[in-house]
């Protein structure tokens, strides 16, 4: 076998070229018969036990090459990547120490300790690794990409762009290169960039169609940047090459609650519990959809499963640099300010703490603001509760204090915010199931029809009218829970037969403009209504966002501007209309109302300057306070 090769080892180097795996270990192992103290015959053997699966006998191998030949640099490399492999990062880094040191020149053993102390985050060793890689090997795009990591995590971001682009360009078809330039560049937050990230993406998997990290964090970009349809079908495509992995199914349960599907949801999240019947996140998201459809107990019961040993999570910083630190406070019930759109992460490291289920004795995260996202004291009265005590043990500023919230209730508004000059606020009753019987009597005041509600509910869910009084019964029996809201229907329509609420944000003290809803239909809300097929009422629509103080007029903007300050909140909303009077009839008024930005169609290009004005000037708010915290040293 070996009658036309110089030595042993040619034969042997030979063969593992070859990929002739076991033929060659099997020759190494009898030459070593015969030359028991060739080192390099042990560092070949190494080699072929590593690849065919045997670490154990690779580690024999290399150790006695390394005994027999201290000064050969090969086998130091070789044994330093065994011990990476197996966790032994500290072995592995003195293994690549020592064969650079007997080799400068070794480029593989520059890249593997260049790696191992970027783990370590000992950037500046790590930097002079991959830069002396660079320079003996100017076309191998390993040193760039690492390089660009490192980069990123110095926060040095235009070097780490150019590392990026310029590992993109040596290593065309290296997956591993274009998914990192990916997730830089979603990282980076800006639309060019975006639009970088999306590419890169479909390039990966494109080479790679199952590449899990790909379809998935496509789907988180998508969806964080309002493509909705876009980020279900990415999602869809992770869980159906990875049907073991649960986060797609947990992200596909979130969007559908996003999109108000709860059913939908219900059927993402049991396919994640189904992978892992423990996982907090997926019981979490079950009991909000159990809660929207009114299965209260259902709710309960993955309530308590999903928050109870697990009351603090994280949403993580996706930016560069060093991040600013949120608390946001929030309700295991479905009664929290949206937040998605308003907290930037490319600027927050965010800890949000279920205050319904958090020890009071625990420390509170390092922060440097607070966000009570509590919204809904109608649903939330306890978490409010807890927030306030919790508030007790910082001096950070405080957005949205709870005790602001507290006041806020939809019967509450209806008697503080109807006082005021120029509201008009619906009379309301508060319900409770053992009047049930005498039901009808005790709301004939408010009129017929009226309005009966589950509080704790929005998009109108749960909220029904009624015409008649032999029909109360019936309607409350529907409406989950045991106590309910009744209250005066007030006639909001115009004389063109159409029935209109507008939004108006109230951030830091001043107004934006939102969005006007016109429908048909009494229960008004924008995604059911007729915006997206009438021209004429997103004309409309659109006059209102862009001078909504004209188009309401001077004496509505005043009464707009006299509830938000009653309100003492730094983020709420607005939903109302305006009477044949010019005075603002009141919907709803608190801090759980959304700002959605609108699909990507061209229809809506109207619309967008009036949403990302309001997302601005919350996201202006969250950082500028949390600035004047780290500025002032708290």
């Amino acid at each position: 076998m070996m009658e036309n090769d110089a030595t042993p080892g040619h034969a042997l180097a030979r063969l593992l070229a070859e990929g002739k795996l076991q033929p060659a270990l099997d020759g190494a192992l009898d030459a070593l018969k015969a030359a028991p103290e060739d080192a390099e015959l042990h560092n070949l053997a190494g080699i072929c036990a590593s690849r065919l699966g045997h670490p154990d006998l690779a580690q024999t191998c290399w150790e006695r090459a390394i005994s027999l030949n201290p000064a050969a640099s090969q086998p130091h490399f070789n044994l330093g990547v065994l011990r990476a492999r197996q966790g032994r990062r500290e072995e592995a880094e003195a293994c690549q120490r020592q064969a650079v040191a007997l080799d400068p020149g070794n480029l593989e053993a520059l890249i593997h300790l260049g790696v191992l102390l970027l783990c370590r985050s000992t950037r500046h060793e790590a930097e002079d690794c991959f830069r002396r890689a660079m320079g003996l090997a100017p076309g191998d795009a390993r040193a760039y990409a690492n390089l660009a990591l490192l980069m990123e995590g110095a926060g040095r971001l235009e070097e780490a762009a150019a590392f990026h682009a310029q590992a993109v360009v040596l290593a065309p078809t290296s997956v591993e290169v274009r998914f990192n330039a990916a997730n830089f560049w979603t990282r980076s937050g800006t639309d060019t960039d975006l639009v970088k990230a999306r590419s890169a993406f479909m390039e990966v998997i494109r080479l790679a169609p199952g590449h899990f990290g790909a379809w998935n964090n496509l789907g988180n970009l998508l969806f964080d940047s309002g493509f909705t349809s876009g980020a279900k079908t990415a999602y869809t495509a992770a869980a159906v090459h990875h049907p073991t992995q649960i986060a797609p199914h947990v992200n596909l349960g979130n969007l559908m609650l996003y999109e108000d599907d709860p059913l939908s949801a219900r059927t993402h999240f049991a396919k994640a519990l189904a992978l892992d019947p423990d996982l907090p996140s997926a019981h979490q998201g079950l009991a909000s959809a159990c809660h929207r459809q009114g299965d209260l107990a259902a709710a309960r019961e993955h309530r308590e499963r999903g928050f109870r040993k697990n009351p603090v999570s994280r949403l993580p910083f996706g930016g560069h640099g060093k991040p600013l630190a949120l608390l946001l406070i929030a309700s295991a019930l479905e009664g929290n300010v949206p937040w998605r759109f308003i907290i930037d992460r490319s600027v927050f490291d965010t800890t949000i703490v279920a205050a319904e289920y958090l020890d009071l004795a625990h420390p509170l995260p390092a922060h440097d603001l607070v966000f009570n996202a509590i919204g809904d004291v109608d649903l939330c009265a306890e978490g409010l509760e807890t927030a306030g005590e919790l508030l007790k043990r910082t001096d950070a500023p405080v957005i949205n204090r709870p005790q602001a919230v507290a006041r806020t209730g939809r019967l509450a508004n209806s008697v503080h915010l109807g006082r005021l000059p120029g509201v008009v606020a619906p009379r309301m009753r508060a319900l409770a199931r053992a009047q049930i019987a005498d039901m009808a009597e005790a709301i004939a005041s408010l009129g017929w029809p009226c309005l009966l509600r589950a509080p704790g509910f929005h998009g109108g869910r749960h909220f029904v009218r009624v015409a008649h009084p032999d029909d109360v019964g019936a309607a409350l029996g529907a409406l989950p829970g045991d106590e309910w809201l009744a209250a005066e229907f007030l006639d909001p329509k115009t004389p063109d037969g159409l029935f209109r609420k507008y939004r108006v944000m109230a951030i830091d003290g001043a107004l934006y403009p939102l969005h006007l809803a016109i429908s048909r239909h009494w229960k008004v809300h924008y995604f059911s209504s007729d915006m997206a097929q009438d021209p004429r009422h997103r004309q409309e629509e659109a006059a209102f966002l862009g001078d909504f103080e004209a188009h309401l007029g001077a004496d509505a903007v005043r009464t707009l501007r006299a509830i938000a300050r009653a309100l003492e909140l730094d983020y709420c909303g607005i939903d109302f209309c305006v009477d044949h009077e010019g005075r603002v009839m009141l919907f709803e008024a608190n801090a759980t109302m959304t700002i959605v930005p609108p699909t990507h169609e061209t229809q809506w290009d109207y619309k967008r300057k009036a949403v990302q004005d309001a997302l601005h000037a919350a996201r202006t708010m969250f950082r500028e306070r949390a600035r004047q915290t780290r500025q002032q040293g708290r």
